[in-house]
């Protein structure tokens, strides 16, 4: 069993990847401008998949919806100015190992083309044994287990979307600390919202948070 967490892109931003890459195996290259719309574009679609879908349905929920809020305007504020500050200018070696992050974060499920990455088995196995016991009303002692589950992917998203993506780029040591200390922010402050999160949630609240995570956290 493979697990996945992966979220379909808007329309507009997944033509152009789709340009990208097809270019990209041509030997041909896009705009620098292009590269930072596209990692702006899939910075946009990571928290709204993650965050501000999960603020809609806590929009009654006032401490739940503020935690995702605070989250959400960290995770944009934070990365938008990084890659606007070390995607000044890529080259065409830097252009080839964006490319290849995209294609990574490539994943086809049911025919539809989606953004994320593998998980590993076991953590993939927990978050759909939490989700189910959850969808069934099997309530005692998920949100724990549900809280050091997401600590645990939170881990694996930074990995795969922050230290993946920048790696791709040649830094100075100047761009080099300012990445670590992005990479610092984003970690500290996605903990930060996942032990708060589910302690505030209704019996009800996590039934719809746990079907929307289902609609991302998937296996074949």
């Amino acid at each position: 069993m493979t697990y996945y967490f992966a979220f379909p892109l808007d329309a507009a931003l997944q033509s152009s990847i789709d340009e990208i890459l097809a270019g990209q195996a041509v030997g041909r290259f896009p705009d620098p401008s292009t590269s930072v719309a596209v990692a702006i574009g899939t910075t946009d679609g990571i928290v709204k998949a993650t965050a501000e879908d999960v603020i809609q349905i806590l929009k009654h929920n006032g401490e739940g919806a503020g935690v995702l809020d605070v989250l959400a305007k960290l995770l944009k504020g934070t990365m938008h100015v990084l890659i606007r500050q070390i995607m000044g200018k890529v080259d065409h070696k830097e252009q080839e190992r964006l490319a290849g992050y995209l294609r990574n974060r490539r994943i086809v499920i049911n025919g539809e083309t989606r953004f994320g990455f593998v998980m590993p088995a076991a953590l993939g196995e927990t978050l759909e044994g939490i989700l189910e016991n959850i969808d069934h009303g099997r309530m005692e002692h998920v949100r724990a287990e549900l809280t050091a589950a997401m600590l645990e992917f939170v881990d694996h998203a930074v990995k795969s979307f922050y230290e993946d993506f920048t790696q791709c780029l040649e830094l100075g040591m100047i761009k080099r600390k300012m990445v670590d200390i992005g990479h610092g922010t984003v970690l500290k402050g996605s903990h930060s919202a996942v032990k708060k999160l589910f302690a505030t949630m209704s019996d009800d609240d996590l039934k719809q948070v746990a079907q929307h995570y289902h609609t991302m956290f998937v296996s074949d």
